[in-house]
């Protein structure tokens, strides 16, 4: 009797596990149809700055609302120069998905910021492996909307910063006395120059007087003695 029901019982479990063999393919290739794409951006700049510069993505005007999409918090992405990023979306169906990517400008003075705009084709197909199993593939296709028919190289921003270059200080003297707090105080008095004194020190303005008054004199003592004169002579 115990024999009887393990022979049952070995009967049951074969077909379970037979199934169970058979589910496990197909749970694989599903899962595995299908692809995570990424679309690559880079960033540089001409100059020095350690600005971040924003780049985003979103639906192009000709795209189907239902078209996958980054995550939410993924739809922006901050590159410094030289610095490479990218959107990843995954895809579940073929087919051809359109998408807009530009630069955000920021306000830093003397920046200028790259203004191009891409529109990207993201071509989603089917991929057929040797052993029947069929997956997803994709590739990227961009362009400049300026330049529709012509396709871009890569989806790459060129910024430049150029800040104006600092004339040379022709007055060092003044930008130190500026900066250590002299530069427009209190002149320093100069010394007056004096007239030299005369041994008695006797004032200027007499010294004039006196020469004045002896002058005077001089021409009264003249003109008495030329009439003194001219009196004896007539005598």
């Amino acid at each position: 009797m115990n024999q009887a029901i393990r022979k049952l019982s070995g009967l049951l479990v074969l077909p379970v596990l037979l199934a169970a063999l058979l589910m496990m393919p197909l749970r694989a290739k599903a899962a595995e149809y299908a692809c995570d794409a990424v679309i690559p951006v880079s960033m540089e700049l001409n100059g020095t700055h350690d600005e971040k510069f924003e780049v985003t993505i979103e639906l192009a005007e000709k795209a189907d609302p239902d078209t996958p999409m980054p995550a939410e918090e993924a739809c922006s992405l901050l590159l410094g120069d030289g610095e490479n990023g990218g959107f990843s979306i995954r895809y579940t169906e073929p087919g051809d998905y359109f998408y807009v990517i530009r630069q955000t400008a920021g306000s830093t003075a003397y920046m200028s910021y790259d203004t191009t705009v891409y529109e990207v084709q993201v071509q989603v197909t089917n991929d057929t492996a040797e052993d029947g199993t069929t997956t997803l593939k994709y590739q990227v296709v961009a362009n400049d909307v300026e330049t529709p028919t012509e396709k871009a190289a890569a989806l790459a921003f060129l910024n430049t910063y150029a800040p104006p270059t600092p004339t040379p200080d022709e007055h060092p003297d003044i930008a130190e006395g500026i900066e250590n707090g002299t530069w427009g105080g209190t002149p320093t008095p100069k010394p007056v120059s004096t007239l030299p004194q005369t041994s008695d020190a006797l004032p200027l303005t007499a010294l004039v007087v006196v020469l004045v008054l002896a002058a005077a004199a001089i021409v009264v003592l003249v003109v008495l003695r030329v009439r003194k004169n001219k009196q004896d002579g007539q005598q």
